[in-house]
């Protein structure tokens, strides 16, 4: 009998990829500690959607165990997702110095959910009406100096949960704005308007369509 173990061989490490839109994410997940001081060039790495290649237009460190890139002119759903990678190079390797160096292409499973831990803060006046959240979960206000106001977001992926938490009770607006027309990502709030934190501590959970963010702090307006 075969056992399916989800850690390759010669690879070591997991792909997973979302799609949005015209482009998609894709998560490399190794299966040791990596040095998050250098990363490879885009060239490095070869991506086929369908079996046609396509660019990495972006790529960072979520944290010591994943790096995610991300793939443009994908304009469908993909069916087949691999990646190869063209090392050994010095750019990418383990914290002990190992270079990592997988054979061949490396199929992909999509993330359908993929855990969203990275931190934001965010203490710009605004409006602001894209506010990156790519791979954030807790987006922390920083209202110590001034008001803050957010209008809508930019990158956020279907499925994406995201907490949004006043880090103090300074006597400065917490806003976030209901359906902003020139936002990106637009916000959707529960009670269909604008809603204000000011002086106290508190905060909103959003959920991501792929193109809105839904409000499910409350059941109802309270």
């Amino acid at each position: 009998m075969t056992i399916w173990r989800p850690w390759p061989y010669a690879a070591t490490a997991i792909v997973q990829w979302e799609w949005l839109a015209t482009f998609m994410f894709i998560w490399v997940v190794f299966r040791h500690p990596m040095n998050q001081t250098v990363k490879p060039t885009h060239d490095l790495w070869k991506c086929e959607v369908n079996s046609v290649a396509k660019p990495i237009i972006w790529s960072g460190w979520v944290d010591e165990f994943t790096i995610m890139l991300v793939v443009g002119g994908v304009g469908a759903m993909p069916d087949r997702v691999e990646l190869e990678y063209d090392g050994p190079s010095p750019l990418l390797g383990t914290t002990w110095g190992k270079q990592w160096e997988p054979w061949g292409l490396i199929l992909g499973y999509r993330a359908m959910g993929s855990p969203w831990s990275g931190t934001k803060t965010h203490s710009a006046v605004g409006p602001t009406d894209n506010v990156n959240v790519s791979n954030v979960g807790i987006l922390f206000l920083d209202c110590s100096a001034n008001a803050v106001t957010i209008g809508g977001f930019t990158l956020g992926i279907l499925g994406q949960h995201l907490h949004i938490a006043r880090l103090c009770a300074a006597v400065n607006d917490a806003t976030l704005e209901h359906d902003e027309p020139h936002a990106f990502q637009r916000i959707f709030l529960h009670a269909g308007a604008d809603e204000t934190l000011t002086g106290e501590y508190g905060g909103w959970t959003l959920v991501c369509n792929g193109s809105r963010w839904y409000d499910v702090s409350h059941a109802k307006h309270v």
